[in-house]
């Protein structure tokens, strides 16, 4: 009788972890899902209140002091994206909990097809750049190699398919295909090349390990999933809150909008609208309604190209929590300057089209 007890035990634990983690990742997409969606159509004039939705806390940038402002501005990014920052920290801390079996033997290597899977994952996720780097410390602790891990890490922000139907219906059918094909190469091309650069980093990650427990119960796998959401916050946050100040500084002294308005055609304005694109940071689809209103004011096909690119794919917090998770600023550096290459030959060629 003991035997078969023990027979029987094993396969529920292992059902029972299936199922915790189909309804973990069930509820929190089907959140994610309701914000982003709900957001956008509130930004469109629908009276709909998503949940996360901004604190009603009142923050007068205007009238500030300028020493003020570059803290208040961090305020009000963070009021806009905490409820997506915090579901990225527990989709996470899911992915190490219930996930090292699958990333670690199916997103392993360096090949294309891991950069195309990878790509695939981050399809239906609708992160900001900042979002997305709180996925990294989990996704690396729970077996992910490097091409997957930048694949998806630029994918979730630059190629989420409902921005890219976002674009279809709000821009010029040449940006809207820009932004499709771009985040095509910002999302697989760029990480490829990039892994190829540093091959040193790959190394690191191929020799951690990772542990698989299938026989946990449902209550200690969900015990462990609020550790390792815990333990990737401790990482990713700290360094996340410095870089949004810091290019909160940025845009105080520097206007973005006031730039964008002023770019017309060219390899200057390009180039400029790319170097702005990699060191923002924007919530999710924000980009879209952005240059759909700035290419009314004038704005160049090329610089606003770019920035439908630069401006999802990467910024500087994000890219800074990247180095410090990977131990690398030279592989931070390369993406940076990758997808920065991407957005100014791609802005000049749809200039052309």
């Amino acid at each position: 009788m003991t035997i078969t007890s023990s027979r029987v035990t094993a396969p529920a634990r292992s059902r029972a972890s299936t199922y915790v983690a189909v309804l973990v990742f069930g509820v929190l997409f089907a959140l994610l899902f309701q914000y982003r969606i709900l957001s956008l159509l509130s930004k469109l004039g629908t009276n709909v209140a998503p949940l996360g939705t901004k604190l009603p806390i009142v923050l007068d940038l205007q009238n500030s002091p300028l020493w003020l402002r570059p803290f208040l501005s961090t305020l009000d990014y963070l009021n806009t994206v905490w409820s997506t920052t915090l579901l990225g920290l527990f989709i996470a801390g899911a992915a190490v909990t219930f996930l090292p079996h699958l990333l670690r033997h199916h997103l392993q290597g360096n090949g294309i097809g891991q950069h195309l899977a990878a790509a695939v994952l981050g399809l239906p996720n609708m992160f900001c750049t900042c979002c997305a780097a709180t996925t990294l410390p989990g996704l690396r602790k729970a077996g992910m190699g490097l091409a997957a891990t930048l694949s998806f890490f630029v994918a979730a922000p630059a190629l989420n398919m409902t921005v890219i139907i976002l674009a279809f219906q709000l821009l010029p059918l040449k940006l809207a295909l820009a932004r499709a094909v771009l985040g095509l190469v910002a999302a697989v091309g760029v990480p490829y090349l990039v892994v190829k650069l540093h091959p040193e980093v790959s190394a690191a990650l191929s020799a951690q390990t990772c542990e698989v427990d299938e026989g946990k119960t449902a209550v200690s796998l969900l015990s462990a999933w609020l550790r390792a959401t815990l333990d990737i916050a401790r990482v990713a946050i700290p360094f996340l809150l410095v870089g949004i100040l810091i290019v909160s500084i940025f845009k105080v002294l520097l206007p973005f909008d006031v730039i964008a308005r002023s770019l017309g055609d060219g390899l200057a304005p390009t180039l400029l609208a790319s170097l702005v694109g990699v060191v923002l940071m924007v919530p999710s689809y924000t980009e879209v309604l952005w240059i759909g209103e700035f290419t009314k004011q004038g704005m160049g096909t090329g610089p606003a190209a770019a920035l439908l690119i630069t401006l999802p794919a990467v910024s500087f917090p994000s890219l800074w929590v990247l180095a410090r998770v990977h131990g690398s600023y030279r592989l931070a550096v390369s993406l940076g300057l990758g997808v920065l290459l991407l957005g100014v030959v791609g802005g000049l060629l749809f200039a052309l089209i």
